[in-house]
């Protein structure tokens, strides 16, 4: 079976972990729509999520960009490694988004490929 990762970019402003998913053997699904990532979170099984938070206190109904991702994934792929990368400044609005979602890693900006690497190896 294929190793499946899905790697969700919103803003971006850091490095592009793609060749080394791929070095580590998954096939790379890259998305910087929310939308169009949550199509894939609906017709794929993924082992890992790597998926940037963002705040914006514009929005309406939701804590971030990726509760729907989140959500998603729950019911698709429930045995999915979540791991996310934010901005500590949005440390607050991630800590209310981990009371409602699980999430297996959270690592501040900016990180690195050797943390991401054995993040995903564990």
């Amino acid at each position: 079976m294929d190793k499946q990762l899905l790697f969700f970019v919103d803003e971006g402003g850091f490095d592009d972990f793609t060749p080394l998913f791929v070095n580590l053997g998954f096939n790379v699904d890259f998305e910087d729509s929310q939308r169009k990532a949550v199509k894939l979170a609906k017709k794929n099984k993924y082992q890992v999520l790597v998926a940037e938070f963002s705040y914006n206190p514009e929005f309406r109904d939701r804590v971030s960009n990726i509760e729907s991702l989140l959500a998603t994934l729950e019911s698709h792929s429930p045995e999915v490694k979540i791991i996310i990368l934010y901005d500590e400044i949005n440390q607050p609005q991630l800590d209310q988004l981990k009371q409602r979602y699980r999430m297996d890693v959270t690592l501040t900006f900016p990180v690195d490929e050797k943390t991401i690497k054995d993040c995903i190896s564990v």
